[in-house]
């Protein structure tokens, strides 16, 4: 990036300034929809005017008027913007004028360097253009700027006889400080939001180091005058970060690798010099042998788990073994795998809901209420094993039931932990979920089983996050969320899942095809590790099996069906070779045969297919919605309820509509445009 500018005004009254501005950077002044140049203008007082046109050499002229010290502050932040980290030569032009306060200043840039002579008075400012070469000394004295493109850091200003240089002699506006490599995400926030916030609010420049070093630590480089410094520490501790001091180390091997001065916090040196060797090295063997040793260190101080809640009915434990096998094999072939291969150690299946809640009436009267008849498949089965406190696996096609099987053990659960519900930091059981749709679903089955007032939360991105954010904080027992958003919320320190006993990942095949492996194994790192934790899925990939083996103990499998991934023998299914200009025609023509009862999904390969598909749909009068990752949360939620209540009876989705979705009395689903 380069740019020119000049800088004039007159004294008395408001000044002014004129920069240039290359023309592909004047976005990064006006932000998204102006937001940035109206919080630059608020933030300043100031009144910043962007010309329209360019001029010849591709540059637009950027105008600040206001009172000198707000004007220079905006523009600034302006360089900020501009720059981004890339401080150093390669800019040209210049800032000259009249002096804003009686007295000639001028401003000069050169590739190799720049250099500056101050103002009367002597009130000397900060860039904040390059924190590597050089910071602002020149309080009540003559300042001037050094430092040429090769690096060499210096500056001038005297102060009382101290000259202050960041990276040059020692002075008083610079300190280091260190943090845990595990909590640096709380200074930087999501997207560098929350660092930004501190830059702000401080006025001081925090720069994180990028890699830790050999003892789980990074450094936090703070810039600016001894208040500044003072508050951004401040800020970082509110946030909820244990500043450590280089002693509570040991000096010398921090981020050296070869001999080097022994640095004091600010930057300057205490006239020693130490010989490094260079950073130890990490033996990886031995700390992954020391992985289980440390966890239970961390974990040491939490509460034991209690879980193991069922207690089995005569008739079902006295089940011959033939029976046994005639259930399951009615129950659509029932396959269960033992961790250590023995069969004797699965328990048997029930064939009612008394057989598995019978010592728990609550729950039972809870499911009389929803009218369920008779357990699913994967409930006959994955109930006992849950309420024995077992890790499961279940594999079995989408809509079979799984929600209830998980659901209904994890109430138990949490209901007859040892810690009473009132004295818990922090929720108890943990569903992970794909979409945002699926984990919306899970939670309104939450909220119709009522069990003994526990409360439960939907975590997803593209809701209301203040909302969210006040209901985890009123105290919740289950939360239902999407990685993403969850990590966010753990990340700033709103959701603390180092209590959390059941973990449930829904759809984890599906987690894994939308890239989420990532914020899952985030998720993992706080969990404790003696938790009972349930994996469900449609499909079983040789990823989920990975996931499985890394985060589950001996867990029992049930597979409800087949894994072959054969279409389901209770629906007709067809396939129609047409040509790619024939199927618009072709499904204009299948909607128009639609009885008036019929309800029906078209399922795209891509968002934008698919608002093409609804477009061409209501240009011919037939009334449909739309859903697809880039719409509105809002738009969403509109389009997945009026098809369900019937209100429209055609669904273009794209596949986050594929998984999990409970809707009633669909008659057809065309599978159409997709990605071969």
């Amino acid at each position: 990036m380069s740019y020119r500018g000049g800088f004039g005004g007159r004294s008395g009254g408001d000044d002014s300034t004129t920069m240039m501005v290359e023309a592909t950077n004047v976005g990064k002044i006006i932000g998204r929809g102006g937001s940035k140049i109206k919080e630059l203008e608020q933030g300043n007082n100031v009144r910043i005017k962007v010309s329209k046109e360019e001029d010849d050499q591709g540059m637009k002229t950027v105008e600040i008027s206001g009172a000198q010290e707000d004007v220079e502050a905006a523009r600034k932040m302006i360089d900020d913007c501009l720059s981004g980290n890339d401080y150093g030569g390669g800019r040209r032009g210049g800032y000259g004028g009249g002096g804003g306060r009686g007295g000639g200043g001028g401003y000069g840039q050169r590739n190799d360097g720049w250099g500056r002579r101050d103002r009367d008075g002597g009130d000397g400012y900060r860039r904040r253009d390059d924190f590597d070469r050089g910071y602002s000394g020149g309080r009540g004295g003559r300042g001037g700027f050094g430092g040429d493109s090769g690096g060499r850091s210096g500056f001038g200003g005297d102060r009382g006889g101290d000259r202050g240089g960041f990276g040059g002699e020692s002075g008083d506006d610079s300190e280091t400080i260190f943090v845990e490599t595990s909590e640096v995400g709380r200074i930087i926030g999501r997207g560098g939001f929350r660092i930004k916030e501190m830059e702000i609010e401080s006025r001081c420049r925090i720069k994180v180091s990028k890699e830790g070093d050999s003892y789980g630590r990074n450094s936090v480089e703070l810039s600016g005058s001894k208040g500044s410094i003072s508050e951004a520490k401040r800020l970082i501790q509110e946030a909820g970060v244990v500043i450590k001091e280089e002693d509570d180390y040991g000096r010398g091997d921090f981020d050296q690798d070869s001999v080097g001065s022994n640095t004091t916090a600010n930057g300057g040196t205490n006239g020693s010099t130490q010989e490094v060797t260079g950073r130890p090295r990490v033996d990886w063997n031995a700390l992954r042998e020391k992985k289980e040793a440390f966890e239970k260190q961390r974990f040491e101080d939490l509460p034991p788990i209690k879980k193991d809640f069922y207690i089995e009915d005569d008739h079902i434990a006295n089940m011959c073994l033939e029976e046994v096998k005639q259930i399951r094999r009615e129950n659509n072939n029932i396959i269960v795998d033992s961790p250590d291969g023995d069969p004797s150690t699965v328990p048997n299946p029930v064939k009612t809901f008394e057989d598995a809640f019978q010592n728990y009436p609550l729950i039972l009267e809870q499911i009389y209420n929803q009218n369920f008849v008779k357990p699913s498949p994967i409930q006959c089965q994955a109930w006992p094993l849950l309420m024995q406190g077992k890790d499961l696996i279940g594999i079995a096609q989408t809509g079979t039931g799984k929600t209830l099987a998980f659901l209904l053990p994890a109430l138990i659960h949490i209901d007859n932990q040892p810690v009473p519900r009132s004295q818990r930091n922090g929720p108890s059981a943990l569903v992970l979920s794909p979409t945002r749709e699926l984990a919306q679903q899970i939670e309104t089955e939450v909220n119709k089983i009522n069990y003994k007032g526990i409360r439960s939360i939907c975590v997803y991105g593209g809701g209301n996050r203040r909302e969210q954010l006040a209901k985890v904080k009123s105290g919740v027992e289950i939360v239902v969320a999407t990685p993403g958003r969850l990590n966010d919320f753990m990340m700033n320190g709103i959701i603390d899942v180092k209590h959390v006993t059941y973990l449930v990942m829904d759809e984890a095949d599906r987690m894994l095809d939308l890239g989420f492996e990532l914020e899952i194994k985030k998720v993992m790192l706080d969990i404790r590790p003696d938790r009972q934790t349930v994996m469900t899925s449609a499909t079983w990939p040789p990823a989920v099996q990975a996931m499985a083996d890394r985060y589950m103990k001996d867990p029992f499998k049930v597979f409800v069906g087949t894994l072959d991934l054969a279409a389901v023998h209770s629906v007709r299914q067809m396939v129609e070779m047409v040509e790619e200009y024939e199927k618009k025609s072709m499904l204009l023509d299948f909607i128009e045969q639609m009885r008036p009862d019929d309800k029906v999904i078209v399922f795209v390969g891509k968002k934008i297919v698919a608002d093409d598909v609804s477009s061409d749909l209501a240009m011919n009068n037939i009334t449909c919605q739309c859903i697809h990752g880039d719409r509105e949360q809002c738009d969403r939620e509109a389009a997945l309820e009026e098809f369900r209540n019937s209100s429209v009876r055609i669904l273009v989705a794209t596949d986050v509509a594929s998984r999990g979705l409970d809707v009633k009395d669909i008659t057809s689903v065309t599978v159409c445009f997709f990605v071969c």
